[in-house]
């Protein structure tokens, strides 16, 4: 990573540069050159399945010339990607000296200065790619990297951010690496937009939000204020009728950042606005939403039971493959309708925490059944399955587990009022 010693003078450098121009007249946004409006560079960005390419297909078909050379379109996204390959190139070598081209092992999130003394070994490529004559670029990567191309800008960007709940990022990561652990994953997304935002604040960028349930449902209107945003006609005909919708909850914990990234380019929201009062629960919702999670940790338990009698846990010998098979085909089968029943029920206000900490739970338990029932059906050897179990479902794992999950649930009454009903007596 970035913080090991070879970088420990380039990174001080950098931070006594950046406090510098802070305290020069202007601070660091008279850094950059001035904006052009008749020929505007814009940089789009967003985290992972927030619409970065379905943006960057209309400016680039419109045409804002967004790079030389894209990969062609994939499975995963059939329209393309509209991402300058070499542009992405660079941005792919910094992350990874800073630790972060694994999403699965970003535990430390590094400092901007750290990141800006990565990025001075690539600052030649950077001015090249930057003098090609492109109208702008699109990389997600930009979250993290933006400040360091902002030198070599030919005329200072006009910043187009996509924004989705961190719950569509995480099934977004899920998809490409797996099951994954949630809190790894949301500190991701926010760190990304945490730090987007502060560049733009630093540099008092020209920024505007583009929310992807917006361009689903309202592509026309949506289109509209980003032409009004970039100032060039743009064509909403290139945003795909059949793109994906599924609406994703957004966590009360991420509502203060989401809101202050949604303010980007609005009038009458500054960053930093007071977010209205929640609601108190009531006592009957509170009481519903507790009996259907009753419910589902009783299903998991008893599926959970049934899975390890057959599986022979804690050893995990699967001596009996075919019975090992079936049980776990089970446990799969209750832990995804768990899942399911999790994702759609909106947690009363004040249990967020809660239910975070119960989803987590299930989705360790998804991990161990779904490798255990490859390990069955001869597709993983059973070492992938005992690392999963000392990692999810060992003793330890599940103590921590349940630790967690009284933590919260102590907060959740604390925060909601709610009193539980002493049990009747005989």
């Amino acid at each position: 990573m970035a913080t090991r010693l070879s970088y420990a003078r380039p990174i001080l450098r950098q931070f006594m540069l950046t406090t510098a121009r802070r305290l020069r007249p202007g601070g660091l946004a008279a850094t950059l050159p001035p904006a052009d409006s008749d020929s505007p560079f814009v940089i789009v960005t967003g985290t992972g399945r927030s619409g970065t390419s379905a943006v960057a297909r209309v400016l680039h078909e419109s045409g804002v010339r967004l790079g030389n050379t894209f990969d062609p379109p994939s499975e995963q996204n059939r329209a393309g990607f509209y991402e300058d390959t070499a542009v992405r190139a660079v941005n792919f070598r910094i992350i990874t000296e800073l630790g972060l081209s694994d999403i699965r092992r970003a535990r430390r999130w590094p400092w901007r200065s750290a990141m800006l003394a990565v990025a001075e070994r690539y600052e030649r490529e950077m001015s090249t790619l930057a003098a090609g004559g492109a109208g702008g670029w699109k990389d997600p990567v930009f979250c993290v990297t933006l400040e360091a191309w902002l030198p070599h800008l030919p005329r200072r960007p006009k910043v187009v951010v996509c924004l989705r709940s961190s719950e569509a990022f995480l099934h977004s990561v899920t998809q490409i690496y797996g099951l994954v652990r949630r809190d790894y994953v949301e500190r991701v997304w926010a760190n990304e937009l945490r730090g987007l935002l502060a560049v733009v604040r630093d540099y008092r960028l020209d920024a505007i939000c583009i929310e992807y349930d917006d361009l689903v449902l309202s592509p026309e209107e949506t289109v509209e204020r980003l032409s009004s945003f970039v100032g060039i006609a743009l064509d909403a005909a290139y945003i795909e009728p059949n793109l994906r919708h599924h609406e994703y909850a957004i966590p009360e914990r991420h509502t203060a950042l989401y809101q202050g990234v949604r303010s980007l380019g609005t009038t009458g929201a500054p960053e930093g606005r007071a977010l209205p009062k929640q609601r108190p629960a009531a006592a009957s919702e509170i009481e519903s939403y507790l009996q259907r999670i009753r419910s589902v940790d009783a299903n998991v338990a008893a599926a959970h039971e049934a899975w390890a009698a057959a599986a022979g846990a804690p050893e995990l010998t699967l001596d009996e493959p075919e019975r090992a098979r079936a049980a776990s085909a089970a446990y799969v089968e209750t832990l995804s309708a768990a899942q399911t029943e999790l994702g759609s029920l909106p947690p009363p206000p004040g249990f967020a925490g809660y239910h975070e900490a119960t989803r987590a739970a299930v989705d360790d338990h998804r991990l161990v059944a779904q490798v255990t029932l490859q390990a069955a059906e001869r597709q993983r050897p059973i070492a992938d399955v005992m690392r999963a179990y000392e990692r999810c479902l060992s003793p330890q794992a599940i103590a921590a587990s349940s630790k967690r999950r009284t933590r919260e649930y102590e907060r959740a009454l604390k925060l909601s009022g709610y009193r539980e009903r002493e049990p009747a007596s005989e």
